[in-house]
Parts: structure tokens; C-alpha cells; sequence
């Protein structure tokens, strides 16, 4: 099997929402997303997704993908798309960095893997662990009314995880907490996500003034220095996310106990292939993680899903249900949401296919 053609669409992702709005004044409604699809010789098409949220949020770029690929296609024609770690290699050494370019053809690389194996993509990531995956719903930030509201709504369509976005100044944020937290249930699970709007010191006065509360600080401080002093001295599990970008980053955290859970954003780390090595580091480790990404559609949604769903049910925090976030769906086969737990098919490979009614015209193509 050969990779013989290369074609890259973009589209536009409408919130669903009013704004999803986050710490540092930070708000979208328009997120642009990159769907790249692998011919081989054989007929067979892989298809791989990745959205930015936003140019501020992690080192990606949406705009900045086409210009990438153009130095990593080549590298790739010709290549046997089955041969992942080859396939990341052949990446690394086209272009340094840009981990979120390579994620969009590693997981294309793994759909054509499952569908060649006529397998779904979880089995080969070790096999269907949790047949059912619980969600996380992201409560936007806003005012204290709006968000009791929509934390309301989420609930009564059956979510139990919540992951309450924070940022304003410290003492609003607490008051914000405690306000919101009067609603908290025995079996839900709770995560104040700061994306490192705050000092460290105003992370230690919020998590010792709110000790009593059973949630996770969701990277409090941008530093990760000041994460790992707030994750000793404060009253909270911390889970880190934007300062791990690296194996190399999850594996100082772990040797510096500076996290008591992670999240795994698939892209960031550039795809399956090296986030399913940071996944079995963090099982070993007995470190829980959401496994996710920064935004997209159904095919993204069903990328990390294989790989939540082949992770040991003990070390699952939650994963989430992106393609759900937008009124624009690029795919058609994305996971099934019931009741605030997610499901996937038997189909082999990641389980989707592009929508190329919605997708329209290629915006590049490469070919042998």
C-alpha cells in the first residue's frame, strides 16, 4: 500500500453557542478546520482532522496548515501509510515543530491502517476497553447567571462532567465557584479551568479559600513552575493541559509530581501514534487524563475517541464531544452522544467520512 494523492479542505466550524469565551479575553464563534484525505493505489481513502481553537490557545495555526503541508507531503507520497512510526519519522525529519500539521496525516494514516486491517482504529490501539466513554460539557465564560444556566442545561441533557472555564480576576472567579458549586451532585465531577490566567499566589488563595470544594484547578498559572508550586501547597488536584506539549514535557511533569491528571489534546502532541505513547506512559503512571482536542468536527471527535476508548477504564477521566459544539457537521458516522456518555461503532478504521457537499472544493492536492 502506497500513498499515490493528497488533498486538504478547509471549512468553517460556527459555535453553537453565544461565544466560547476563556481566560485572557479570549473568545471565538468561527473556528477553521483542516480536513486532509490519503489515496492510496489501492483505491483506499484515510481521512484526518485538525482545528485549532483559535490562533491564540496552543502553538497551531489554522491558516498556517496549507503552508506546512507543503513541506511534509512530499516526504509522505509514495510511503506505505500503514507504517505509522515510519510515517512519523519521515514528518519529523521534513519539518521541526508544527506537531498539529503532522496530526492531520498521522490520523488519516490510521484510519487507512484500520480500514486495511478491516479493523476499528481502537482494537489496534490495544482493544475496546469502555464500550460507553463519559463526557465532559465546557461551561463558557460569562456572567455567573448565564453559566448556572447553561450548566443547568448540560445537566438535564445527561452530562455528570463539568469543566467550568474561570479567568476573570481571582475573587470574582471564587465567588463565581461557590456559587456554581451549590449545585454540585455526589456523582459528578467538577474542573475549574483557569488556562493559566492567574499568579501563583492567587491560585494558592483561591484553592485554599474554596478547600472544601471536590474539584480539579485546571492549569492555574501559565508557568508551568508555578503550576507545579500550586500543585504542592495548594488544596486541589491540579490538572495540567497547556503547559504539556512535548513527551518530553509529560515525562518531566510525571518525574516532577507536578499533575495529579493531564489533558491529552491528540493534535498537539502530533496524532495517535505519539499520544498513544503518552496514553500508556500515563496508565503505567496511574495518571488520569481527558482525552480530547482543541476543536473540530466528527472526524477529530472520532480520532481521539478510538484512543479514549482503548484506554483502561481506571486512568479515563472523560473525553468530550466536540463535533456536538458546532451547527456545522463535516462528517457523517461521527460517535453516538446518549445521555452524557459517548459510544462508537464496529466500523473499521475511525469509523467517518467526509461530508465533501460541505467541504466544497480542495484548497491543495498533491500527488506521486
Amino acid at each position: 500500500m502506497r500513498i499515490e494523492r493528497v488533498t486538504l479542505h478547509t471549512a468553517e466550524l460556527q459555535y453553537a453557542g453565544d461565544a466560547y469565551a476563556f481566560a485572557g479575553g479570549r473568545s471565538y464563534q468561527q473556528f477553521t478546520s483542516s480536513v486532509v484525505t490519503l489515496a492510496t493505489v489501492e483505491g483506499i481513502e484515510g481521512y484526518g482532522e485538525v482545528c485549532p481553537c483559535g490562533p491564540s490557545y496552543m502553538p497551531a495555526f489554522a491558516k498556517g496548515l496549507p503552508a506546512c503541508l507543503d513541506q511534509l507531503v512530499p516526504a509522505v507520497l509514495g510511503q506505505d501509510p500503514r507504517q505509522t512510526v515510519a510515517i512519523d519519522d519521515v514528518m519529523e525529519q521534513a519539518l521541526c515543530g508544527h506537531a498539529y500539521a503532522k496530526a492531520a496525516i498521522d490520523l488519516a494514516c490510521w484510519d487507512l491502517l484500520g480500514k486495511a486491517a478491516g479493523l476499528p482504529v481502537y482494537t489496534l490501539l490495544g482493544g475496546l476497553l469502555n464500550d460507553s466513554m463519559p463526557l465532559h460539557r465546557i461551561v463558557p465564560l460569562a456572567d455567573p447567571e448565564t453559566m448556572a444556566q447553561t450548566l443547568d442545561t448540560f445537566r438535564a441533557e445527561g452530562y455528570r462532567h463539568f469543566q467550568i472555564k474561570l479567568g476573570h480576576a481571582m475573587p470574582e472567579d471564587r465567588a463565581l465557584l461557590r456559587r456554581l458549586a451549590t449545585s454540585i451532585q455526589p456523582e459528578e465531577t467538577w474542573v475549574g479551568d483557569v488556562n493559566g490566567a492567574w499568579r501563583r499566589d492567587e491560585a494558592l488563595r483561591f484553592s485554599r479559600a474554596l478547600a472544601e470544594l471536590d474539584i480539579y484547578l485546571e492549569q492555574p498559572c501559565a508557568d508551568y513552575d508555578a503550576c507545579r508550586s500550586v500543585r504542592r501547597h495548594g488544596a486541589h488536584p491540579v490538572k495540567l493541559d497547556e503547559s504539556l506539549n512535548t513527551l518530553a514535557d509529560v515525562r518531566r511533569a510525571m518525574e516532577d509530581d507536578a499533575m495529579d491528571a493531564m489533558a491529552l489534546k491528540v493534535s498537539k502532541f502530533g496524532g495517535l501514534t505519539r499520544s498513544r505513547v503518552i496514553r500508556d506512559l500515563c496508565v503505567d503512571a496511574g495518571i488520569p487524563m481527558t482525552i480530547e482536542d482543541a476543536w473540530g468536527s466528527g472526524i477529530a471527535t472520532a480520532a481521539y475517541a478510538h484512543l479514549a476508548a482503548s484506554t483502561p477504564t481506571r486512568c479515563l477521566l472523560n473525553t468530550t464531544d466536540l463535533h456536538r459544539y458546532n451547527t456545522t457537521q463535516l462528517a457523517h458516522g461521527a460517535p453516538d452522544v446518549q445521555q452524557g456518555r459517548m459510544t462508537l461503532s464496529e466500523r473499521p478504521g475511525l469509523g467517518v467520512e467526509p461530508d465533501l457537499g460541505r467541504l466544497g472544493e480542495p484548497v491543495r492536492q498533491w500527488s506521486v
